[in-house]
């Protein structure tokens, strides 16, 4: 039908000048966010796929298309919430500044949410995706084994060193390619004409590059999802070799990782090492360094901050302190408590889900959660999508320990994929159906 713009399962060849813009564009994008020291590219990339997504429909056909994805709404109606919180706070230039960083997550809802991309194009996004994602992987250890053949210094292998090209903290490195790892999965099992059958050979880069990032957030999901996946190849597909392969070989990548990476392993001992002082000075332990029980560490931190951040939920429970006063009200916790470690290095809240209702309060934490998960999972059951529900839970396992809303490009990702998931489901409108490329 004229002006019908949704694409269908047609050849690459078909391929119209639209939608091969659109692809360069994700594509451009992905590299953009590994560029080394080039940390305004993305945010460009984002603002020309939000410009670009503006010719594929009209307002009101961007309208209807929304009404009919829930989830884009809400994670809309929780940008202007958090807008509307940072204008009440008492700190304003900090709240303003917590909104403009949080700007994604109105630029992609409005993109990538309005529009509809075909499950031909979704596999070309998702590849585009796998191999930034690799050539980022390969640089960060080209470098990283420059660096150190250069020095003789074996800890720049490590954990933030060895992300450090791309200015990406390892944390978000490691969950990038835990998603990279999903989609190539995902290409291979449904066996696209995209990917060679050998491309498991993929894995000998990303598994030790994810392996010495040391996210032991992002090690105990792939491993422990690739587990999972092997026990119900073996029980309820019944593919008893295949199954057991699997699980053999992770079995045995991760053992050889730890014989030839020793280091990493100091960041899963920390875990053992949970009590504090909150009037400790120590010094935070180090992958690199002794690991002793008097030192703070990433889980003793964690837990010491999470009381701080409780304490002050506990006094604004329904609406939160306001997007601008919460570090000034978690500093207050802090020094009530006396953890002048937590002063002194200005640490965050490190878990997403408490730092959303400490700034936005219960209500804010709703939105947050419908939004982002609760609606798309729904949608991915309702239209057997696995590979989305695999994506929403790599995400939301990721922001126990993390705050990414903190950061641009934890907003950037979390804005990105889970408007992604949304754009390949066809809504069911009464007008033709509108698309993107």
């Amino acid at each position: 039908m004229t002006g019908t713009v949704f694409l269908t399962d047609a050849p690459a060849a078909s391929f119209n000048k639209k939608e091969k813009a659109f692809y360069f564009l994700c594509l451009l994008f992905f590299f953009a966010v590994y560029a080394p020291g080039i940390s305004w590219l993305y945010n460009l990339c984002m603002w020309l796929i939000f410009v670009y997504s503006c010719s594929f429909n009209t307002p009101a056909q961007k309208w209807n298309i929304l009404k009919m994805r829930p989830s884009m709404m809400v994670i809309i109606t929780f940008f202007l919430f958090n807008c509307g919180s940072a204008l009440l706070s008492d700190n304003l230039k900090e709240g303003i500044s917590w909104a403009g960083i949080r700007i994604s997550l109105f630029i992609f809802p409005l993109a990538l949410g309005t529009v509809s991309i075909s499950p031909q194009l979704k596999d070309r996004i998702i590849l585009a995706f796998v191999t930034a994602t690799g050539c980022a992987a390969i640089l960060c250890l080209g470098y990283a084994i420059v660096r150190t053949a250069n020095t003789g210094d074996w800890s720049l292998l490590y954990n933030d060193n060895l992300s450090d090209i791309t200015h990406l903290q390892s944390i978000y490195f490691a969950m990038l390619i835990n998603i990279a790892l999903l989609g190539l999965g995902y290409l291979m099992i449904k066996k696209s004409a995209l990917v060679n059958r050998n491309a498991w050979w993929v894995l000998v880069v990303f598994l030790p590059v994810h392996f010495l990032l040391a996210s032991r957030i992002a090690i105990i999901f792939l491993y422990g999802f690739g587990f999972i996946f092997a026990c119900y190849t073996m029980l309820y597909r019944k593919k008893w070799w295949q199954g057991f392969t699997l699980a053999a070989g992770l079995l045995t990548a991760a053992s050889l990782l730890l014989l030839l990476f020793p280091k990493t392993i100091n960041r899963f001992r920390e875990i053992s090492y949970t009590h504090f002082d909150y009037s400790s000075h120590a010094k935070e332990s180090h992958y690199n360094a002794a690991l002793t029980p008097e030192q703070w560490n990433g889980a003793n931190i964690r837990i010491a901050v999470w009381q701080c951040a409780w304490t002050v939920i506990r006094r604004h429970p329904l609406l939160g302190t306001g997007l601008g006063d919460k570090m000034d009200e978690l500093k207050k916790a802090y020094a009530e408590k006396g953890f002048y470690f937590g002063i002194q290095n200005n640490r965050n809240v490190h878990n997403t889900y408490l730092d959303v209702w400490m700034s936005l309060g219960i209500i804010g934490l709703l939105l947050f959660l419908a939004g982002f998960f609760i609606f798309p999972a729904a949608a991915c059951m309702k239209t057997g999508d696995w590979f989305g529900l695999l994506l929403l839970a790599c995400l939301f396992i990721s922001l126990i320990t993390e705050s990414y809303l903190d950061r641009t490009v934890g907003n950037t990702m979390l804005a990105f994929f889970i408007s992604f998931i949304a754009s390949y489901k066809k809504p069911v409108l009464q007008a033709p159906a509108i698309g993107c490329p």
